[in-house]
């Protein structure tokens, strides 16, 4: 009786953490991880893009620093502003409400689908719902990593949106482009990185490589 009880229990506990488990929807769209950021806070982000052909455009590196912000007397009210910064070059996006999600993955995916679009001569309409749609049921696991220094825990989204598309054979060797977003409370934002890898057809090696990581963020003197 008591190995049935213990059973018991631990089918119990392990329900319960599955329970505990978020869903795609709720990591990417709809936790809010910037209600509790400071206003005035910057979030620092580095971002690198790698191919390995002329024709697949072009290898670079970019900072991309969000700002949060809000007027003094609605600190309630705040919105994002994003800069990128790639050499000499300069660039905003924004603003973003910060009600929900971390406007910078909206930003790399943004790009993710014009790359696509040009890439594929397909519809930026139609491989953005793709990759929403997967956003909405992609799998989730619990994972760790360390961000300055110190472990924290996490949950990892995986993706693969065109994989079983109809129209698979119009992507050519961007069909197998995988997405993996890491998300923690631990973290200033939430969002910690996101990784987008596009294989060749013979899985032999990668032919594009984007990557968003996490370097830092300063908050105002006092918060």
């Amino acid at each position: 009786m008591k190995r049935i009880a213990i059973g018991l229990a631990a089918l119990m506990l392990a329900g319960t953490a599955a329970l505990a488990a978020p869903s795609s929807t709720e990591l990417f769209f709809d936790k809010p991880y910037l209600s509790s950021v400071a206003p005035g806070s910057k979030i620092i982000y580095a971002y690198k893009h790698v191919t390995t052909k002329p024709e697949l455009g072009e290898s670079f590196d970019e900072k991309l620093e969000m700002s949060v912000d809000a007027a003094p007397e609605n600190a309630a009210g705040r919105v994002a502003d994003v800069d990128i910064l790639r050499g000499d070059k300069h660039s905003e996006a924004g603003p973003f409400p910060t009600m929900s999600g971390n406007p910078i993955a909206l930003v790399l995916l943004e790009r993710d689908v014009k790359e696509m679009a040009t890439l594929s001569k397909g519809s930026p309409f139609y491989i953005r719902n793709r990759v929403r749609d997967a956003l909405g049921n992609g799998a989730v696991e619990e994972v760790r990593f360390d961000y300055q220094g110190k472990t924290v825990d996490g949950w990892k989204i995986t993706l693969t949106p065109f994989a079983s598309d109809p129209n698979k054979d119009k992507l050519a060797e961007l069909v197998g482009r995988r997405y993996v977003f890491m998300y923690s409370d631990q973290v200033p934002g939430g969002l910690y990185e996101v990784r987008v890898v596009t294989p060749k057809l013979d899985g032999s090696a990668n032919i594009i490589e984007t990557s968003l990581t996490l370097s830092g963020a300063t908050v105002p003197a006092g918060k």
